[in-house]
């Protein structure tokens, strides 16, 4: 059986792997944008990549999804009582050129969800890099920078080729951790 963590990351990179293939393709169907090859990741935020993920979530997942519910970026409900979450989820982007700029607000997240009365606390963390440049070691630097005793190993993820911007290939990741 698929646990929680491997769920929550497989799913939220089916909806961003769907929601580039939707880009690219208004894109490149769009005269103006006819030098732009790049779907995702041309919508470079966050908060929109939240919003698909609750979307698709709202259409796969037979629970309950609320989003900014108590300062949470994405909760599910329990069945049994509504005003319990079953899981919690923190989403941020790090996709800046040293991967220093985001490193508080991920701490921060950490922090947050270690406070959580949830079933499970999971950390999600959405990236890119130019294809071939292996996850692990970003993971490895990620986890030393978070400083909260983050155990590299213990990161789960899902990719896909996407194209970047000025087309070059690229690998879109979504990394998860449960607090």
């Amino acid at each position: 059986m698929e646990d929680i963590l491997e769920k929550i990351v497989k799913l939220s990179c089916e909806a961003l792997r769907e929601e580039d293939a939707y880009l690219r393709d208004c894109l490149s169907g769009n005269p103006a944008y006819s030098a732009d090859k790049n779907g995702l990741l041309s919508i470079n935020n966050e908060r929109y990549y939240q919003f698909v993920i609750a979307r698709h979530l709202f259409k796969v997942l037979p629970k309950r999804i609320a989003l900014e519910s108590s300062r949470i970026d994405l909760v599910v409900l329990s069945d049994e009582d509504p005003n319990k979450y079953d899981v919690v989820v923190e989403m941020k982007r790090w996709m800046s050129s040293t991967g220093n700029t985001e490193i508080p607000g991920i701490r921060d997240d950490f922090e947050k969800l270690s406070k959580s009365k949830a079933d499970h606390t999971v950390m999600l963390v959405f990236s890119s890099n130019p294809s071939n440049t292996p996850i692990d070691e970003n993971l490895d630097f990620l986890s030393k920078k978070i400083d909260r005793n983050v155990i590299p190993s213990r990161w789960k993820y899902d990719q896909f080729e996407t194209i970047g911007i000025n087309g070059v290939d690229n690998t879109f990741w979504v990394a998860g951790y449960e607090v």
